[in-house]
């Protein structure tokens, strides 16, 4: 039995449950939102492994614990998970994200954990940057509270509450094509490249969670490395990779340990399956 642990349903999940089935095993979808769902101290399920898409992050507007607490205890019982949960959290945190990218020489926007206005503006001295700049919660998921500041009043304004939503300042890595922004989704499943897409969108936030559109990308050799390496560096079995392209450089923006299907079904490319029989293959193992 393969289990698909989700805060909330979706189109990736019942396409990846079919996917399953379809190669002949069981599925189950694990739902944290279920109104019947009492987790108490003998909580347990039956499987054989889990497949998270979900970890530490907001919901319904609010950061939240529960599904990591409900996920770091059925590790307890010795569940094997794909991804594993240190790679789920390391990809969750935007900047540890950055910090183990980093180490590996992998380019990426100059990025601060920030407490309050003041540490914002030591940022921006340190790095010798103007604005614009990137203010985004380190927890934050689908291109929400990510926000562009234009000038300090911005800044000061965005910054209120900063240690309390864990927020990060970022460099404005301005990939603006006469008006249009595309950005990089490339997939790896199981050291793998399996697809990409350009995300387009006629502002800096391409998520299509936020209305974003997609168009074919032809993946160089470059950008293959480049999204192996990043998969390598976190340990992610099933990983999307964003990118930003800008001058013949890329920038890695954020990885992902549960990106979604529904782009690449609308390319053709059936990524569902290929994520499945991953699963399948470490249930086995």
């Amino acid at each position: 039995m393969i289990t698909i642990a989700c805060a909330e349903g979706g189109s990736t999940i019942h396409s990846l449950k079919k996917s399953v089935e379809e190669l002949g095993e069981k599925c189950n979808i694990f739902l944290l939102s279920d109104t019947n769902l009492l987790v108490d101290d003998n909580f347990n399920i039956e499987t054989d492994l889990i497949h998270s898409r979900c970890g530490i992050g907001d919901y319904f507007d609010r950061l939240t614990l529960f599904s990591w607490q409900v996920l770091k205890n059925l590790e307890s019982e010795g569940y094997t998970f794909i991804n594993p949960l240190d790679t789920i959290y390391n990809s969750s945190d935007k900047f540890k994200t950055i910090k183990m990218l980093n180490k590996k020489g992998i380019t990426t926007p100059k990025t601060a954990l920030i407490r309050d206005f003041e540490d914002s503006k030591k940022f921006l001295e340190v790095k010798n940057m103007n604005f614009p700049v990137i203010l985004k919660n380190s927890f934050s998921k689908c291109g929400v509270k990510v926000e562009k500041a234009n000038c300090f009043h911005d800044l000061e304004k965005m910054t209120k509450n900063a240690i309390w939503e864990n927020k990060i300042i970022q460099e404005y890595i301005d990939f603006n094509e006469i008006g249009i922004y595309k950005d990089m989704r490339v997939l790896v499943v199981d050291g793998e490249v399996i697809g990409g897409y350009r995300r387009v969108s006629n502002n800096f936030i391409t998520n299509l969670h936020v209305g974003g559109k997609i168009e074919p990308l032809d993946i160089s050799e470059e950008i293959s490395e480049l999204a192996l390496k990043c998969a390598e560096c976190m340990n992610g079995y099933i990983m999307g990779i964003d990118i930003l392209p800008k001058n013949g450089q890329y920038y890695v923006i954020e990885v992902n340990t549960a990106p979604g299907t529904k782009g690449f079904r609308e390319l053709g490319i059936d990524v569902d399956k290929k994520i499945a029989e991953c699963l399948i293959k470490y249930r086995k193992n």
